[in-house]
């Protein structure tokens, strides 16, 4: 379909932007124009992705969001948006190089792989439906973020403890703050997929279409995420711990969506 070229084409700005900033980490400078550069090569693959999510949304009459191809590709987009809003922020824009690579996987995985197939059951209309789907996603989107958060602190943390700092080390945030950065990630995307659940338990009294393994997996992300925002608010939860629980958290997540969405279409 002729939407797939402008997929293909922002996975060639994000993997520019993931050079870009991997170019100025090595070089250990302020780059003020690298940074510029980045900053404008996600942007400009995030407005190529959003094309391609409107000319299918056209082609599918609806949000796009009907197979795994597209929900992959929704993922992707959402973790793109979020880096966008943090991004400008102080010595936050390096973000880019460990967004980049995550985005640039994800994609790749839903345009190589034989996963964009049209749905032998054509899926029920409603508003319900589709405001559920897209707040998940949305919600994928800010955890996918605190994945990339959580690679930063454990990437900072190895060099403190090796007492052998790289030239990145001192243009990369803080643990203090990328601790900061990923719970409030997590609060908010866990206030989203609370939202899409609600949307989800009335878009199945309408349309009830929902499967039962596919109900499991999301109430499990569910679990998982608030026990995540309640041990870090709560309980000693934080700094490594949550680094890894977050990274964690975002691999299962991924990996139940394939594993429902393939075995129970």
């Amino acid at each position: 379909m002729t939407d797939r070229i402008f997929l293909w084409l922002a996975q060639a700005f994000y993997a520019v932007s993931c050079v870009l900033t991997l170019r100025r980490m090595r070089a250990g400078s302020s780059g003020a124009t690298l940074q510029r550069l980045n900053y404008a090569a996600m942007a400009v693959g995030f407005a190529l992705h959003t094309v391609f999510l409107y000319l299918r949304g056209q082609a599918v009459g609806r949000c796009p969001l009907t197979n795994l191809f597209e929900t992959q590709a929704f993922i992707a987009w959402a973790a793109v948006l979020f880096f966008l809003l943090i991004g400008p922020s102080y010595r936050v824009s390096f973000l880019g190089a460990f967004t980049a690579p995550l985005v640039l996987l994800i994609c790749l995985a839903a345009l190589i792989l034989p996963v964009d197939v049209v749905q032998a059951r054509p899926v029920t209309r409603s508003a319900w439906v589709e405001f559920h789907a897209a707040i998940a996603i949305l919600a994928s989107g800010a955890f996918a973020l605190a994945f990339v958060t959580g690679a930063m602190y454990l990437h900072q943390e190895r060099q403190l403890k090796r007492r052998r700092l790289s030239s990145s080390f001192l243009l990369l945030p803080s643990i203090e703050q990328l601790d900061t950065i990923n719970i409030r990630l997590l609060i908010m995307g866990f206030v989203m997929l609370t939202a899409g659940m609600l949307g989800g338990l009335v878009s199945y009294h309408i349309v009830g279409h929902w499967t039962k393994p596919k109900i499991i997996w999301a109430v499990s992300v569910w679990i998982l995420y608030g026990g995540l925002v309640l041990g870090r608010g709560f309980w000693t939860l934080r700094g490594r711990k949550v680094a890894v629980a977050s990274m964690a958290s975002f691999v299962f997540m991924l990996a139940g969506f394939w594993g429902v969405s393939l075995l129970w279409p």
